[in-house]
């Protein structure tokens, strides 16, 4: 199903803190600038609305997250609501997942990686546009700390088997569970998700630990980085 045009933030809402663009940042990028407190660094992958930014910066607040979305009008959507309620720890970034972890964030730099519920691109002339591929997986692990988490989600179970399948490639990760669905709606992470499971579909859900394996300079991290 194709996304509703976003609602656009009130004109007077100031989105300054919550709200960047990748293109006019510096390489390499230091996460933690983006913030105006200290602590570990997450980022979720295609923020959407920005449900789960809002919960999780509100639950963690020693925390600070970092969206990014491709869509300049979720980016500035998803930003507007954690403007709305004061947030302090969490920025949404406009711009592309894959430039930003090819190019911009630096080795161990994030404690935790978020992709819920990607673009499946289902036509066979568009599956190279999937975010879960191997190019971005091995990146995901360069980026990632010792210890950390990579949270995946989608309502596509052939898509859940080519990702985690992916992710072993990479040697950098240990599967420690299939995720609880969680319960109550309170519980949902994402709209996608609220709306998937009301409609009684099935959701993948899988955790991986960052194992302790320094990243190799693979054949496709070794063009993007020299």
């Amino acid at each position: 199903m194709p996304r509703r045009h976003p609602k656009k933030p009130p004109k007077d809402l100031d989105l300054s803190r919550n709200l960047r663009v990748l293109a006019d940042l510096e390489s390499p990028l230091d996460p933690t600038t983006l913030f105006c407190q200290s602590g570990p660094v997450e980022l979720e992958v295609g923020t959407g609305k920005g449900m789960f930014l809002t919960s999780v910066t509100s639950a963690s607040p020693d925390r600070n997250f970092l969206g990014i979305e491709v869509s300049a009008g979720y980016a500035r959507m998803a930003a507007s609501r954690l403007a709305s309620s004061n947030t302090a720890n969490g920025v949404v970034l406009h711009g592309d997942a894959m430039d930003l972890v090819r190019h911009s964030l630096p080795n161990a730099s994030l404690s935790g990686v978020h992709v819920y519920f990607p673009d499946p691109w289902w036509k066979a002339r568009h599956r190279k546009r999937r975010i879960l591929n191997p190019e971005f997986l091995e990146h995901a692990g360069r980026i990632m700390q010792s210890g950390s988490q990579l949270h995946i989600w989608t309502d596509v179970e052939e898509y859940f088997h080519e990702a985690t399948s992916a992710v072993d490639d990479t040697s950098l990760f240990d599967q420690q569970s299939d995720e609880s669905p969680g319960g109550p709606e309170t519980t949902y992470r994402t709209h996608f998700e609220r709306r998937t499971r009301l409609a009684g579909a099935p959701v993948w859900r899988a955790v991986f630990g960052r194992n302790e394996t320094p990243p190799q300079k693979s054949r496709l991290i070794a063009k993007r980085l020299g």
